[in-house]
């Protein structure tokens, strides 16, 4: 029993050791997570949120968005198979394919400054938009399958920065600060005319072309260029001056004379008036104009937009001039027009989220606007087309048909636009 005795007292000691070391280790375990619990709490609750870092504004956002949509403008985006109504909301990006139809047109603009304006029966794909994260230069590639596009350049951020334009034979490169345009016929054949900076273009072929301010060339089906010619200056619009308004007691009886100040070396011009400053829907679409000035008959109550365009001897078109706008207006109590009004039914209106589609009849060669937009009208009188509405909400749109003998009919249907 005495060497049991003599044992008891270690025995104690070693569970007593145990138990004040476990307990030990709990006890500092609890003061972690309590402390632990604790800093969380502090950070989350009461001290103040950090600032979140600001975004950079290049490498962060490499898109393209419209900044302008009138008549039939379809979207393909990369990876689908559907084309799709296109409207501002659409964020663009690398491999999306454009379409406009015979009446369409858009403003697309790149993360860069790029402006593209996408003329009616054009087809374009987006091949890059991007900045170099390391050197923020920034590379934006549009390819033009067809049609006539037009692309307007700003100041690079960094030397290394590019915009490119290709078409099925050539591949361009537009400096900053330049003007250029692209034409794609069915033929295949496609020019590039500079109107302001420089281009340097290298041909399917192989060959080289510098343009500069008032250049173009032409490169055939099989990547041939054709040889460098000068373009004719723009001309200066004289009259009606931009935003005049014009004041007759029969507007449909009246006629506008439209003047332009003449150009040395231009043996035509090329006049457009549209109720759009896109020119997507010309009334007038007038080539071969001897004299530096036109007049133009029957014009209705509204608002007008013109440009002029010099052609040389070759046959060589230059840039248009900016557009001045001009209205026609009548005094109070004056007629709107001779004969009676035109039938004009509304089939449908049909509203996704701010492109309105019209469908309905009227007689045949009335014109129809909505909102003083002109919408394509066939040789039967019927009607379908795509509007695009600026406004967002509850709202009334203007459909308007004028007959052939100046009487006009109106409806104001109301829609809601959301976004």
């Amino acid at each position: 029993m005495a060497p049991d005795r003599r044992r008891r007292p270690a025995e104690e000691d070693l569970l007593d050791w145990f138990t004040i070391t476990y307990r030990s280790i709990y006890i500092a375990i609890a003061v972690v997570v309590a402390l632990t619990a604790g800093g969380v709490y502090y950070y989350y609750q009461r001290a103040p949120a950090p600032a979140p870092t600001p975004e950079a504004p290049s490498g962060t956002v490499t898109t393209a968005r419209f900044t302008s949509i009138e008549g039939s403008v379809k979207l393909k985006t990369v990876g689908t198979f559907e084309w799709v109504v296109a409207d501002k909301n659409m964020v663009l990006r690398k491999g999306d394919l454009i379409r406009t139809g015979s009446g369409g047109a858009a403003e697309v603009t790149f993360f860069d400054g790029t402006v593209v304006h996408i003329r009616p029966d054009s087809l374009i794909t987006i091949e890059e938009t991007s900045e170099d994260p390391s050197t923020k230069a920034r590379k934006v590639a549009t390819h033009v399958s067809s049609g006539d596009v037009y692309f307007q350049t700003v100041r690079k951020n960094v030397p290394e920065s590019a915009t490119e334009v290709s078409t099925p034979t050539v591949k361009g490169t537009v400096d900053e600060m330049s003007q250029v345009g692209i034409r794609v016929a069915e033929t295949g054949d496609s020019d590039i005319r500079s109107f302001q900076g420089s281009v340097r273009a290298v041909t399917k072929g192989g060959q080289t072309v510098q343009l500069s301010a008032s250049e173009a060339f032409k490169v055939d089906a099989a990547g041939r260029a054709g040889t460098k010619v000068a373009l004719p200056a723009v001309p200066t619009l004289l009259a009606p001056p931009h935003q005049a308004e014009i004041t007759y007691p029969d507007p449909t009886r009246a006629t506008t004379l439209l003047a332009w100040k003449p150009i040395l070396g231009a043996v035509s011009y090329h006049l457009m008036l549209d109720y759009s400053a896109y020119f997507n829907r010309p009334l007038v679409d007038r080539k071969g104009i001897k004299d530096s000035q036109q007049e133009l008959r029957g014009l209705d109550v509204g608002k007008y937009y013109w440009r002029v365009a010099a052609v040389d001897k070759d046959g060589e078109e230059g840039a248009f001039s900016d557009f001045a706008r001009f209205t026609v207006s009548q005094p109070s109590g004056g007629k709107a027009g001779s004969g009676p009004p035109p039938p004009l039914v509304i089939e449908s209106l049909d509203v996704r989220q701010n492109i309105l589609q019209v469908k309905g009849k009227t007689e045949p060669g009335a014109t129809i606007t909505v909102n003083g937009q002109r919408v394509d009208v066939d040789s039967a009188g019927s009607f379908n087309d795509f509007i695009t509405l600026e406004k967002a909400g509850r709202q009334v749109v203007v459909i308007r048909a004028t007959g052939l003998n100046g009487g006009a009919s109106e409806r104001r249907p109301p829609v809601f636009v959301g976004y």
